[in-house]
């Protein structure tokens, strides 16, 4: 790696998934991408990204998110929802700054209270992002 950084003159490896998105090439398809990914925010939306395996579909979300007014939005990321609704609504309620509640019957409506809170209260929008969503089971 270090002769390939040096041969070319890199200060860093110009691949990876740690690239900011103002480091991404901005082409035609990238732009359709975070379009309705932006608008869902903005219109407080649920929207579904699909697409084949490499994509772009988590680097539309992080350009998206990377042009967020950060002061009012409230970004929730779930890397792995097959932790089922408790595990959902657990990191909710954590990334929101709550202690879970230990039964689904008070966890449920804690999250629930906390995002009207975030929003109502806060002032922030808050954006739940859930990847690999085809994982989720029906409950």
């Amino acid at each position: 790696m270090n002769k390939l950084t040096a041969h070319w003159g890199f200060t860093r490896m110009p691949f990876g998934k740690d690239l900011a998105p103002s480091m991404l090439h901005r082409h035609s398809a990238h732009a359709q991408a975070v379009a309705p990914i932006t608008w869902c925010i903005g219109e407080r939306a649920l929207g579904v990204i699909t697409g084949e395996v490499g994509a772009g579909k988590t680097v539309a979300v992080r350009a998206s998110l990377a042009q967020l007014d950060h002061p009012r939005h409230k970004v929730i990321y779930l890397a792995n929802p097959a932790v089922g609704v408790a595990g959902i609504h657990h990191a909710i309620v954590t990334a929101l700054g709550g202690v879970p509640r230990p039964h689904k019957s008070t966890l449920i409506p804690q999250a629930t209270d906390l995002l009207a809170t975030e929003n109502n209260e806060r002032g922030r929008v808050p954006i739940l992002i859930i990847e690999e969503a085809h994982l989720l089971d029906h409950e």
